[in-house]
């Protein structure tokens, strides 16, 4: 069984930034109200996405339909991308921006919100936080998590999770 982490959350919470995006981007105005619309949306997801990596493991994750064609199509582009420890700087320099604007937008027509704003952890092995994190398109976010995924990235988490759990718990003999 897996789990689809696009059947989760308020497809109404973005109707305000969809309508704003849908607009040529001269007559975009950047408003407080769209700002926050995205952030909570990006909060939310990120929220939903921790729990489920917990909860099931990164074996069981899906997040989309398209999980085994991003993959695929992510490690072609980018073999060689870390997905171990994000470079921020090299992802958002001018040569990077434009490589993931072009792998980005083959997804348009075929990945919901592809180009709505997440958060991203920038070490796998730690939490959401705020050193951990960085802001980038919900592609970019989906690939690198499959990534990590699939690669076995996500695992400690998941581990070091369950051992402080069974430890505030007691565990079985109080050792593990």
């Amino acid at each position: 069984m897996s789990f689809n982490i696009d059947q989760l959350g308020n497809p109404n919470m973005m109707m305000a930034g969809a309508a704003a995006l849908g607009q040529e981007a001269s007559a975009y105005d950047n408003t407080s109200d769209v700002e926050a619309n995205w952030a909570a949306r990006a909060f939310q997801q990120a929220e939903v996405h921790m729990k489920l990596l917990l909860a099931v493991g990164p074996d069981r994750m899906k997040f989309s339909p398209l999980d085994d064609e991003l993959y695929a199509s992510f490690r072609k582009e980018f073999p060689d991308f870390d997905v171990v420890k994000i470079d921020e700087d090299a992802m958002k320099s001018k040569e990077g921006k434009e490589q993931w604007r072009n792998w980005v937008n083959q997804y348009k027509d075929t990945l919901k919100d592809f180009n709505f704003g997440s958060l991203l952890r920038t070490d796998p092995t730690q939490d959401y936080s705020a050193e951990n994190t960085i802001f980038c398109l919900r592609a970019q976010f989906l690939a690198i998590e499959i990534a990590r995924n699939k690669e076995g990235h996500n695992q400690k988490i998941v581990d070091d999770s369950k051992k402080q759990s069974a430890g505030s718990s007691g565990g079985c003999c109080g050792s593990c």
